[in-house]
C-alpha cells in the first residue's frame, strides 16, 4: 500500500493567503480556513489546509481525517500514530506537531506550516548540483537519525515526504505508518507497508522491518535525487518489486558521469540487499556521510585528506577474565575490518604492544575490554606518531570510553565495534587536519600575506582581485594550516563569481575553501562570513544570515559580517536591525566607504534624515582621506561618488566617476558602479551604457538589475530590457 500524498506546506509564494470567498469560509474547532483557497493537499484518508489557530493567532497546516475514512478500520489508528510519533521528535529537520485532537468526532492534527516544495516536485525540474544534493542528503540523514535515536522506524521515506523550504532547509514529514522499534506492527506479516519505489527487499517481502530498512529507503531516495533516475525502475508494480528483490542497481556514475566516488559508495552500501551489509541505522549513515563530506578536497589533496596506517595491538582484558579474553580476539578482528572500510585507512594487526622499528605507521589504537554481562565497555586510546630523527615520537593522544548493553553476546560485540569505529573515524579526521611537522609552518608570514591580500581585495577591481588571490595562495604555501588564508580565498572566489559572468564553479570553490578553513579552525569567524557571502549570492538568504550571525557571535569585531548582514537585511526591508549592524561595521572599518553608503540609505528609510546627512558627510571625508594614501582604491572612490550623487552633488560625483573610469577603463566593477551613479543623477543613457559595458566585461549584473533600487529609474528605458534578459 502507499500512504496518501498530502503535504503540510504552501504551494510557494510568500505565504499570504489568496482572496477569500465568504461562502467557503470554514470554522473547524478553533481553526479558520477557506475550504477552496487554503487547501494544501488531500489524500484518500485526509485533507490538509492552511489555517489560522484562533487561540494562539498563528498559521498552521491543519490535517483533518476524512469522514469516509471509517471504511479503513486502521485509518484512525494511523492518524493517531502519526501525531503520537511525530510529537516526540523536536528537531530542526522534522516538521513540528503542535496539537492532536478531535472535533465533533473527527480527528485532526495541527502542525508546522512550511513554505517550500516537496522533493518529488523539485526532481521534476532541472538536475540539482552535487553540492545541493549533498546538503539535502546530510539533512535528510540527520532527520532520520533523530527518528532512529528515539527508537522509531519511519517506514515510508520518499521524496514526497521530504520538504525543501524556500531557504533550502529540509524537513521530514509524514509519520502515518511509522512505529516504534519495540512496538507490534499495525500490519500483518506479508502486507506491504510504504511506497514501493523506495522499499527495502524485506519490505517488499512483507517481512519485519528495522532501522536498516529505512537506511535502504534513504539510499533509494538519494540515488533518485542525485541521478534523477530510480535505482529500481519498472513499468509496473511487479516489475519494480522484482527489480528490488534482484538487488542490482546501476552504479550512479554510469547514470550521471562524474558522480563523486565517496557518495556513490555510500549510496550503494545503503542499497545492499543484505541488511547486515548496510549501515545499521541512520545515525551511523549520517556519521559516514558527514565524514565523507569532510574528506572532499580539491584535486591534488591537501590537509585533511586521509592516507594513514593504523596499528592495532591485542585488546587488553583484566587478569583472570577468561570470558573477556575469548571475545577480545574476535572483537579486534571485527574492529580492524570496519576500520579498513574507512577510505584512506590501512590497519595492521600487531602481535604485541611494542612498536615496530622497520614498518611505517601513523597511529596506534590501544583498547581495553571490560565485561559485566549484559554490559560491555571499550576503553580506546588513539595515539598519533610522527617520525623524528629516524624514530617515532608520540605527538598526540585521544581517549574514549564506549559502553553498550545487550544480553546477546554477538549483538553486544557488534554494538561496541560500530560505536568505536564511529568515534575513531571522527578523531582521525580531526587529527588529519592538524600538522605534525611544525617546522614546515611560517605562521607570521601567512598571516601577514593574508592581511595584505584582504586589504588589496577590498579595493574593488578585477586587477585587485587577482592580486589578492595570488597573495592568499602564497599565504597557504607559507602555512598550509592557516585558516584565515583559506577564508580569504573563499571571499575572493565569491567576488570572482561576481566578476566572471556568475560562474557557479567559483561559488563552489568558495564554499570548499570556507569549509576547509572551518575544518582547520572551527572558530574562524572570517570563514563563516565568506560562507555566508557565498550563500548570499546564491539567493539563500536564510543560510547567509545564519553564517553572518555565527561569525559575529564568534568575533564581534568581524566587521565584514556586520557589513554584509546589514546590507542583506536592508534589502529585505528590515531597516531597524540593519542600522546598528552597519554602524558597527563603520566603527570597525572606517575606511570601507560602502558601509557609509548603505547606512545612509537605511537611515533615510527610518526617517532619520539628520543622522543620514552626518553619515554621508563622514563617509565622504573618510573616502577623501583614504584616497590620499591609497589612490587606486576604486571601492572608496565609487562609493564616495554614490554618496555625493545621493546628496545632489551631481557635478562632483561625475568628476570622481570620470577619474575611476580613466584609471580602470576596462574593469566591470568600475563600470557597474559608474552606471549606478549615473542612474541616481538622472543621466540614464550613460547609465545604460556603463551597465552594458559592465555586463560585456563579465560583471554579473543580473541580480543587481533585479533588486538594486538605485536602478529602478531605468526600468522601461531603452536598453534596460535587453540587459535584464
Amino acid at each position: 500500500m502507499e500512504t496518501e500524498p498530502v503535504e503540510c506546506t504552501s504551494r510557494g509564494g510568500n505565504g499570504n493567503a489568496p482572496p477569500r470567498d465568504p461562502q467557503s469560509q470554514m470554522q473547524f474547532a478553533h481553526f479558520e480556513f477557506d475550504a477552496e483557497t487554503d487547501r494544501l493537499g488531500e489524500g484518500p484518508l485526509s485533507e490538509v489546509y492552511r489555517a489560522r489557530d484562533t487561540k494562539l493567532g498563528r498559521v498552521v497546516a491543519l490535517k483533518i481525517l476524512r469522514a469516509n475514512a471509517e471504511i479503513d478500520p486502521a485509518a484512525d489508528q494511523r492518524f493517531h500514530r502519526e501525531a503520537m510519533h511525530a510529537s516526540k521528535l523536536d528537531h530542526r529537520h522534522i516538521a513540528t506537531i503542535f496539537e492532536y485532537g478531535e472535533f465533533q468526532g473527527t480527528p485532526f492534527i495541527a502542525m508546522e506550516y512550511l513554505e517550500g516544495r516537496p522533493l518529488d516536485q523539485i526532481l521534476k525540474g532541472p538536475a540539482l548540483g552535487y553540492e545541493e544534493c549533498q546538503r539535502i542528503a546530510l539533512e535528510v540523514a540527520e532527520a532520520l537519525a533523530q527518528v532512529h535515536k528515539h527508537g522509531m522506524i519511519h517506514r515510508d521515506l520518499k521524496p514526497g515526504n521530504i520538504m525543501v523550504l524556500h531557504d533550502g532547509t529540509v524537513k521530514l514529514l509524514d509519520f502515518g505508518i511509522a512505529r516504534a522499534s519495540n512496538e507490534s506492527s499495525i500490519t500483518q506479516h506479508g502486507m506491504l507497508v510504504g511506497t514501493v519505489l523506495y522499499m527495502a527487499p524485506e519490505q517488499v517481502r512483507g517481512d519485519e522491518l528495522d532501522f536498516r530498512s529505512d537506511v535502504f529507503s534513504l539510499g533509494s531516495v538519494l540515488y533518485h535525487t542525485m541521478t534523477r533516475e530510480l535505482p529500481f525502475p519498472g513499468k509496473s508494480f511487479p516489475e519494480v518489486c522484482m527489480a528490488i528483490l534482484d538487488g542490482k542497481p546501476r552504479r550512479p556514475s554510469l547514470v550521471r558521469p562524474g558522480f563523486p566516488p565517496q557518495l556513490e559508495e555510500f549510496i550503494l552500501k545503503c542499497l545492499r540487499p543484505d541488511p547486515d551489509a548496510r549501515f545499521q541505522d541512520a545515525r551511523e549513515a549520517h556519521g559516514a556521510l558527514r565524514f565523507e563530506a569532510s574528506l572532499r578536497q580539491r584535486a591534488g589533496g591537501g590537509p585533511g585528506k586521509l592516507d594513514v596506517t593504523l596499528l592495532l595491538p591485542p585488546i587488553r582484558c583484566a587478569e583472570g577474565a577468561a570470558e573477556c579474553s575469548m571475545i577480545a580476539g574476535s572483537l579486534r578482528k571485527d574492529l580492524a575490518g570496519e576500520l579498513e572500510r574507512i577510505q584512506g585507512v590501512t590497519v595492521t594487526l600487531q602481535d604485541g604492544d611494542e612498536l615496530p622499528s622497520d614498518a611505517p605507521f601513523d597511529f596506534v589504537l590501544r583498547a581495553g575490554l571490560e565485561l559485566d554481562p549484559p554490559k560491555g565497555a571499550l576503553d580506546l586510546s588513539l595515539e598519533r606518531y610522527h617520525k623524528e630523527n629516524g624514530s617515532y615520537a608520540l605527538r598526540d593522544e585521544r581517549q574514549e570510553r564506549v559502553v553498550q548493553s545487550d544480553a546477546d553476546e554477538w549483538a553486544l560485540q557488534a554494538d561496541l565495534v560500530r560505536t568505536a569505529v564511529r568515534r575513531i573515524r571522527r578523531q582521525l579526521t580531526e587529527f588529519s587536519l592538524k600538522p605534525t611537522d611544525e617546522s614546515a609552518r611560517n605562521r607570521e608570514k601567512a598571516l601577514e600575506l593574508s592581511r595584505h591580500a584582504h586589504e588589496v581585495l577590498l579595493r574593488g577591481t578585477t586587477k585587485h582581485l587577482m592580486a589578492s588571490i595570488s597573495s592568499f595562495r602564497r599565504a597557504v604555501e607559507a602555512d598550509p594550516y592557516c585558516a584565515i588564508a583559506y577564508a580569504g580565498l573563499a571571499e575572493a572566489m565569491v567576488r570572482k563569481f561576481l566578476y566572471w559572468d556568475g560562474d557557479q564553479n567559483y561559488l563552489n570553490e568558495a564554499r570548499e575553501h570556507a569549509r576547509h578553513a572551518l575544518a582547520l579552525s572551527a572558530e574562524c569567524a572570517e570563514a563563516h562570513t565568506s560562507l555566508g557571502f557565498a550563500y548570499h549570492l546564491s539567493d539563500h538568504a536564510a543560510d547567509a544570515q545564519r553564517e553572518y550571525r555565527i561569525a559575529i557571535q564568534l568575533d564581534n569585531d568581524e566587521w565584514l559580517a556586520h557589513r554584509l548582514l546589514g546590507a542583506l537585511l536592508a534589502r529585505e526591508g528590515n531597516f531597524k536591525e540593519a542600522a546598528p549592524l552597519l554602524l558597527r561595521a563603520i566603527a570597525l572599518k572606517p575606511d570601507h566607504i560602502g558601509s557609509y553608503d548603505h547606512q545612509f540609505s537605511v537611515l533615510r528609510r527610518l526617517d532619520r534624515y539628520e543622522e543620514s546627512l552626518q553619515v554621508a558627510d563622514r563617509g565622504i571625508a573618510a573616502a577623501k582621506a583614504h584616497l590620499a594614501a591609497v589612490r587606486d582604491n576604486q571601492e572608496a572612490r565609487l562609493h564616495m561618488a554614490l554618496l555625493l550623487a545621493r546628496l545632489k552633488g551631481a557635478g562632483e560625483a561625475r568628476e570622481h566617476v570620470a577619474t575611476a573610469l580613466e584609471m580602470s577603463p576596462k574593469d566591470g566593477f568600475t563600470s557597474f558602479h559608474a552606471g549606478c551613479v549615473y542612474a541616481i543623477i538622472g543621466d540614464l543613457d550613460a547609465a545604460i551604457d556603463q551597465l552594458t559595458r559592465a555586463r560585456d566585461r563579465g560583471f554579473h549584473i543580473r541580480s543587481e538589475l533585479r533588486s538594486n533600487t538605485d536602478l529602478d529609474v531605468l526600468r522601461g528605458w531603452p536598453g534596460f530590457a535587453e540587459l535584464v534578459s
